[in-house]
């Protein structure tokens, strides 16, 4: 049997009374461990950028609607 090297996934979405939603994950030793990472490796990148995480999080889902759009006709 072929084991995966990592593995995340969604355990449980509980939607609270003010329409957020709390998720909880279960993952895989070696998936946790790269998330402690990257999520360390963005932390630094951030504080030596100086740009407050909630910018770089609002930069990058900006990016992906900005991708996500279709060019304006002529251009391609």
């Amino acid at each position: 049997m072929t084991e995966f090297p990592m593995h995340i996934g969604v355990e449980r979405v509980t939607e609270n009374e003010d329409g957020s939603a709390t998720y909880t994950f279960h993952m895989s030793d070696k998936a946790s461990e790269e998330m402690q990472q990257l999520g360390l490796k963005l932390i630094l990148y951030c504080g030596v950028a100086k740009v407050d995480i909630e910018d770089a999080f609002a930069s990058i889902l900006e990016r992906g609607e900005y991708l996500s759009q279709e060019p304006p006709e002529g251009e391609e």
